[in-house]
């Protein structure tokens, strides 16, 4: 059945500044990647394989990019001074096939890198998560250990009667028991860095993890500049068919867009959503033209219509689930590197869910 018509606008406000490319100074972030299982014996979907991971390991070697953990990551770009070519290295949910087919790898090249853990699903199906020892042993070879939350349930969903107060109130107590068990199990503090199941988040969501000072993570692409929200910081995945390193290439090399201000805050929609207008503003436009940016949504490549200043985007038969529009725009001074900023955003069905 044709879903509703949903109008997304794309408003993006620029400043006037002289478009001359010998002024241009391109605006760095860093270049996180997620990655999921380490095998091919796992769902391809969420999967690299060794081999793989060892050929993305040594072309960030071969290229002179440097590897920094989300703690140096953060630090570097709190400081607003972000060199060129730096990525972080994530992994979600802790699989054992994360140490049993990595382990030689993170020995061999001794790069930083993050595992996010889901503490209670540790505890309930041992068989398939690394135990607390196997981290601990990871942490030798670069490894932080940091929060997925407890179970790795949609976040956002309120259970049924479930006020809003009572939901958030549930969210805080797991996540905070979650970094409670971790370190526990750890035997040591952790850095308070949490990554969103399955990439969802909310306003209160987002403002809860930042009152209690964690740094959190998404899975809508982008590198993370001086501008990225703390509570919503972009990440690449490096899996399946994104494991191609023709294209991750293009990504690693990506550019942050400064983007300061999205409207509306929730990539949550309502499920009767009839319209829906996005907009974004930008700090400045001496690194690229607004005119040369290109959209991509399910699939298909979307032109922004150009209004002055302004660029609209008309979405249809928006599916019910998680998408996201990917946005890029060229560097004027970087030749072949692009801007990127993503837009997630999550239709829910009749009951207010939606797929994994």
């Amino acid at each position: 059945m044709r879903l509703a018509f949903v109008l997304c606008v794309l408003v993006i406000a620029v400043a006037v500044v002289p478009l001359q490319a010998k002024e241009a100074s391109a605006e760095h972030g860093v270049v996180v990647l997620q990655y999921h299982h380490i095998g091919d014996d796992t769902p391809r979907v969420t999967s690299v394989t060794a081999a793989e991971l060892e050929a993305h390991f040594e072309y960030l070697k071969e290229h002179d990019y440097r590897v920094v953990s989300l703690a140096q990551a953060d630090e570097i770009v709190q400081s607003g001074e972000v060199p060129d070519k730096l990525v972080a290295i994530t992994f979600d949910d802790g699989w054992r096939n994360i140490y049993a087919n990595g382990v030689e790898l993170f020995k061999r090249y001794r790069y930083p890198f993050t595992i996010f853990v889901n503490p209670k699903l540790m505890a309930e199906t041992p068989r398939l998560y690394m135990t607390w020892a196997q981290l601990q042993e990871l942490e030798q070879y670069g490894a932080s250990i940091a929060n997925h939350s407890n179970s790795h349930e949609h976040m956002t969903w309120r259970r049924e009667n479930e006020s809003e107060a009572e939901w958030l109130a549930r969210q805080e107590h797991d996540i905070l028991a979650a970094q409670e068990a971790l370190e526990q199990g750890m035997g040591s503090k952790q850095p308070r860095h949490f990554a969103y199941p399955y990439g969802e988040y909310n306003p209160a969501l987002a403002n809860l993890l930042e009152e209690h000072e964690f740094l959190a993570f998404g899975q809508h692409s982008g590198a993370w500049g001086k501008y990225s929200l703390r509570t919503q910081v972009p990440r690449f995945p490096a899996s399946a068919q994104y494991a191609n390193l023709k294209t991750l290439a293009t990504k690693i090399a990506s550019l942050a867009l400064p983007v300061d201000k999205v409207t509306p805050e929730n990539m949550v929609l309502s499920k009767a959503s009839d319209s829906l207008t996005v907009s974004v503003e930008v700090k400045h436009t001496d690194d690229y033209r607004p005119t040369q940016m290109n959209c991509f949504y399910q699939g298909e490549q979307l032109q922004p219509q150009w209004h002055n200043v302004t660029a609209r985007l008309t979405l249809t038969d928006i599916p019910i689930g998680r998408s996201r529009v990917n946005c890029t725009v060229p560097s004027l001074s970087q030749s072949g590197r692009f801007y990127w900023y993503s837009m997630p955003l999550v239709r829910p069905n009749e009951q207010g869910r939606w797929p994994d």
